[in-house]
């Protein structure tokens, strides 16, 4: 049994558990050096290490053995880490274990710490990639698992994995996303919404909540880096934990990942490089 300290660990804001990657900007690989760029404390906890991203071709590396990706967990919670924690950030799991060892794990952090926020972006494909993980994490997130968040950020693609249907429309999307709300999930933010874009140069996004339903939409970069989307969670969160209310939070966590891309779309660059966009 490991010996538990009488001294305090330090407050920390955001626990990122998701991918990691030696070299690119996907996963923890990007979320992470975003909330430090943010100035918050961050700790990542990976699901899978690989040496690069498995776009590039087959990697080194893989999925993180059950008993470390667990044991990591509960070191955090033996050291007294959770208590002081103010959010969990979720992205992409490595197989179906891990989505249930979290879901018990997630009900003992809130039972210590009710007021930690849970944010999980339930990864698990985009338009034109299809479903590139398990079929069984799929299964999961349909599952309870998903109500322990109180704010979720799919992409349209993986909200119609989720509601088990293509969306083609706004009222579709709003009505997708309105089925996930519960009693703990305060708001679901769809990225690349089907039916709010207005036209091909654009990305939508759809916010719903309790009490509103909000679109927005974006420019469309050219910009081929992968990532964004854990970059925008990222983004999302720390303004969240900085003060900002929601609306005021996707606006300006969207209009800094477009800064991002543009950058990276000005220097050709193949991953997101250096953050200096984000102010």
């Amino acid at each position: 049994m490991q010996q538990v300290s009488q001294l305090q660990p330090p407050q920390i804001d955001v626990i990122s558990i998701q991918s990691q990657v030696v070299y690119g900007s996907v996963g923890n690989g990007i979320a992470y050096r975003t909330l430090l760029k943010k100035g918050l404390e961050a700790l990542q906890v990976p699901s899978v290490l690989f040496g690069c991203p498995p776009y590039y071709g087959a990697p080194s590396g893989g999925v993180i053995p059950a008993e470390w990706f667990s044991g990591f967990l509960e070191d955090l919670l033996t050291r007294g880490v959770m208590k002081r924690t103010r959010a969990v950030i979720i992205g992409y799991l490595g197989d179906v274990g891990q989505c249930h060892f979290l879901h018990t794990w997630l009900q003992r952090v809130r039972a210590i710490n009710p007021q930690i926020k849970i944010y999980i972006d339930p990864v698990m494909g985009d338009y034109g990639e299809g479903v590139y993980v398990d079929e069984r994490i799929v299964s999961c997130y349909r599952s309870p698992f998903l109500q322990l968040a109180n704010g979720l950020t799919p992409n349209g693609f993986e909200l119609e994995q989720l509601c088990g249907h293509p969306l083609t429309s706004r009222e579709q999307t709003q009505h997708a996303a309105q089925a996930l709300l519960n009693d703990t999930t305060e708001w679901v933010l769809v990225t690349s919404a089907p039916g709010v874009a207005e036209n091909d140069d654009q990305i939508g996004l759809l916010l719903v909540s309790h009490d509103e339903v909000q679109s927005y939409t974006h420019p469309k970069i050219q910009s081929k880096v992968k990532g964004t989307g854990d970059m925008f969670t990222a983004l999302l969160v720390s303004h969240l934990l900085h003060g900002k209310n929601l609306n005021s939070a996707v606006l300006t966590a969207s209009s800094e990942v477009c800064d991002v891309l543009t950058e990276a779309e000005h220097f050709g660059l193949e991953e997101i490089g250096s953050l200096r966009a984000l102010k």
